[in-house]
């Protein structure tokens, strides 16, 4: 097995770092500017990243990690509806 190959069985396996998981946590959604020639949001451009170079583990966590920010910010949501009432 060559260096290059090695690498990429490497990739496939890298977590997130924290403060990416944080960045697909806490901004789920895209938030960018309307632009319809260019995509302008953060967390899309990295999962292509993440495509392009094979990093397999980080895309699931990322996906993961945009569901639980999804359901918090809904919990959330719940949370002062009921309390304003």
């Amino acid at each position: 097995m060559n260096q290059e190959q090695e690498n990429g069985e490497k990739r496939k396996n890298v977590p997130l770092s924290n403060s990416e998981a944080a960045s697909f946590f806490f901004i789920p959604i895209g938030f960018a500017k309307i632009d319809r020639w260019k995509n302008t949001d953060f967390n899309e451009t990295e999962i292509e990243r993440f495509k392009k170079f094979g990093f397999d583990r980080k895309i699931k966590q990322a996906s993961e990690m945009r569901k639980f920010g999804m359901v918090f910010y809904i919990s959330i949501a719940i949370i002062l509806v009921y309390l304003i009432k």
